[in-house]
């Protein structure tokens, strides 16, 4: 087997098309990786002149004058074939110690199992293992089944399945969540899809939830993908008109419930079992009606402030195949009570079922499935999993060592224990 180095239309050309493919191993991220700071190559691996596998570096320099390489998602390779694993890794590690790497780090996209909502497992890998054990043979050396986020990438995400009709899918959506959304769009929470790629706006929201990235980054994004359309920025605004108006209408159609409910509750004639139902539902009432005149007064105060709308947070996906991942999305503390994240799944299921993909990765969850284990975790997990969203796991994180003793240096660097 051979080495070679590759230009980005052939990588780009093989990567597409392989069973690992994600928008991670492009020349598009490949690009943008460049924007912070980090060097890139494309090589291919071919045997008997056909080209069976390829990969994207990323590379740093990290201590003196050694270096770490990172395939992000892995090599593009048949990782159940172990003469091919045995050929890559010796013929990795042969050509980057020559160049000073210390280590290169992995993360393949292998499915260990799919679990439903609830954590069961509906789907088991019968070659997961068996991949494992080759990759430790061959010296990879692997980060655990960690359940949070530890790793470069997330080890769990949380896809919804697009392929059933959009009936179907809104019949498995969480009724509480159902709910949710038919308030919070009462409420005024509406998406706009961006068309000018307004990076100064969606770095207000994503600088919130990602201190580490720099704006330049997704700068970087926005010029890669969208030359090939495969990049979409969202905003979320709250219309403070709709927002004002339905509070107005909500207000006045529960005044004029709660005012008959009051006359019942006079009525003598009504007594026994019935008048306790009234009271109940007039109590019910009042409590609905405080609801919303409370609202009602911060929809007007928020509507001075704001006359037209207000943006809450943003979201960009990225578009890949047959496949949509929801990068980040971000929103305001101060704007928790319009559960805007609801409203932001909702419609990007329909935008992209409407658009023939057949699912969306809602990207990271958690491991535990325990709500009462999840701590700061509770929204991530209960928002996405209310849709139905099954949890895919990978199988994680491999160091292959090139050198020792530097490979210990970027441990302690980074304050990581060695595993």
């Amino acid at each position: 087997m051979k080495i070679v180095a590759l230009s980005k239309e052939e990588f780009d050309e093989f990567a597409y098309k392989h069973k690992y493919s994600t928008y991670y191993q492009t020349s598009a991220y490949a690009e943008t990786s460049r924007y912070e700071g980090l060097n890139t190559f494309y090589i291919g691996f071919v045997e008997k002149g056909t080209l069976i596998g390829v990969t994207l570096f990323l590379h740093k320099t990290f201590y003196l004058y050694y270096k770490y390489a990172y395939a992000p998602r892995g090599f593009l390779i048949d990782y159940t074939d172990p003469k091919l694993v045995r050929n890559v890794t010796m013929g990795l590690v042969k050509l980057l110690k020559k160049q000073h790497y210390a280590f290169i780090k992995i993360d393949p996209p292998i499915i260990c199992s799919e679990k439903d909502r609830h954590g069961n497992v509906i789907y088991f890998s019968n070659t997961v293992n068996s991949i494992l054990a080759t990759l430790k043979r061959n010296g990879y050396k692997h980060q655990g089944f960690n359940k949070y986020f530890e790793n470069y990438k997330p080890r769990l995400n949380a896809f919804i399945n697009l392929q059933n009709d959009l009936k179907v899918i809104y019949s498995k959506v969480d009724y509480q969540s159902k709910s949710i959304i038919d308030k919070s769009v009462e409420a005024g929470v509406e998406i706009y899809l961006d068309p000018t790629g307004n990076i100064d706006e969606l770095y207000k929201f994503t600088s919130i939830k990602n201190k580490n990235r720099k704006k330049r980054y997704y700068n970087g994004l926005y010029n890669n993908f969208s030359k090939n359309n495969a990049i979409d920025i969202f905003f979320i605004n709250v219309n403070t008109n709709k927002y004002i108006n339905n509070m107005k209408m909500l207000y006045d159609k529960e005044a004029s419930i709660n005012e008959e409910l009051a006359n019942e509750v006079q009525d003598f004639e009504i007594t026994g079992m019935e008048k306790q139902d009234v009271i109940s539902r007039k109590m019910e009432s009042d409590r609905a009606l405080n609801f919303y005149k409370n609202e009602l007064v911060y929809s007007t105060n928020l509507s001075k402030e704001y006359p037209d709308y207000v943006t809450i947070g943003a979201a960009f996906t990225i578009k890949h195949n047959n496949g949509v991942e929801l990068v980040i999305d971000s929103y305001l503390d101060e704007y928790k009570k319009f559960n805007p994240r609801y409203v932001l799944i909702w419609e990007l299921i329909k935008k992209y079922k409407s658009e023939g993909f057949m699912y969306i990765n809602l990207n990271a969850v958690v491991g535990d499935f325990n709500k009462e284990n999840l701590g700061k975790y509770s929204d991530l997990n209960n928002i996405k999993l209310s849709f139905n969203a099954s949890v895919i796991e990978y199988i994680g994180e491999f160091d292959l060592i090139i050198n020792d003793h530097i490979y210990e240096k970027f441990l302690e660097k980074t304050g990581k224990k060695i595993k």
